[in-house]
Formats: structure tokens, C-alpha cells, sequence
């Protein structure tokens, strides 16, 4: 289970792309990612109450906290399989596509506008929105607050204020 956690600890944020079928511990593998891209007809489940097991894998906790207690009871206590927009519309997946070149295209698109970014200014990001869903909501905002203090003295900081000033785009 600590590998299947591995997008959600890997400092760059991690792109899953899911086509057909998304089940047990690959669906929680996709879950513990940032981004879950997927072709319109793909299904998702965590079926493991079918066959007297749960998921062992942050599955039902990641699908608890994103779509909530009713949904996921209803997803992950039936065992129910839920269509790519169904999971969209929950809050599963980040964004749909009509079949694999669109998802292609998407992915692509995806890691050109992330890989435009500051790096630091990613993993700090994520760092604070990863740790800050657990933590109070005071908790959080300190996290938050810290986080922006120690970006104002970095270099991708001051690279990214000068390329907005002189009107280009930044080079981190």
C-alpha cells in the first residue's frame, strides 16, 4: 500500500491517464494521483466488498474525502462500478476525453502547462494541498502562510515577478 501512495508523496505533480477499466488497486493507484485524465467510456471501482475484502490501499479514504461520505458509501459499499462521467461528475476525475488520441492530446497539454511552471512553486503547492486536507482549518492556513514566506525569497519567485514585468514568459 506505501507504493500505490507514491503519486501523492512524489513532490511533481503525476498525471493518470485511464482508459477501459479502473478497478481495485489500480483505480486507487489513479486516486493518489493529481490529475486523472479519462476516455468517456472507461469505468472505475473499488470492488473488493464483493468478495469479502476492502480496499487496502487509501482507496476508500481518498474517494471519502474527494467525494464524500454518501457517495462513497454508495460506491465503495456496493462495490458499484461508476461510469468515467458519473466519476466526474463526483469528483474523481479531473477531466474527460472521447478516446485515446484526445486523451493523448490531453496529457500532453496537461504537462506543457505544468512543465511552464515554477517547479518549486508546484511541489510546495501540493505539499500544502496534500497536508492541509487533513489539517485545521487554522492548521492549514499557517501551513499556507509559511509556505508563501519561504517562496517569496526564491528564485523561481523573482524570475517569474521579472518575466510578468517585462512581459515575457518566465525561465525556471
Amino acid at each position: 500500500s506505501t507504493n500505490i501512495g507514491a503519486p501523492e508523496r512524489c513532490p511533481k505533480p503525476v498525471i493518470a491517464a485511464l482508459e477501459k477499466y479502473a478497478f481495485g488497486v489500480g483505480w486507487e493507484l489513479a486516486l493518489a494521483c493529481d490529475f486523472r485524465l479519462a476516455v468517456r467510456d472507461t469505468q472505475v471501482a473499488l470492488p473488493e466488498i464483493t468478495i469479502g475484502e476492502i480496499p487496502g490501499s487509501g482507496g476508500s479514504l481518498r474517494v471519502l474525502r474527494m467525494a464524500g461520505m454518501t457517495r462513497a458509501k454508495d460506491m465503495v459499499m456496493l462495490g458499484r462500478r461508476l461510469t468515467a462521467s458519473e466519476a466526474h461528475q463526483w469528483g474523481l476525475i479531473t477531466e474527460l476525453v472521447e478516446d485515446s488520441a484526445a486523451l493523448q492530446k490531453a496529457i500532453d497539454g496537461y504537462a506543457a502547462k505544468l512543465n511552464a511552471l515554477s517547479p518549486l512553486a508546484l511541489s510546495t503547492l501540493k505539499r500544502v494541498l496534500n497536508q492541509g486536507e487533513d489539517a485545521s482549518r487554522e492548521a492549514g492556513f499557517e501551513l499556507e502562510g509559511h509556505a508563501y514566506e519561504k517562496l517569496r525569497d526564491s528564485e523561481d519567485y523573482k524570475e517569474g515577478a521579472q518575466a510578468f514585468f517585462d512581459k515575457r514568459k518566465p525561465n525556471y
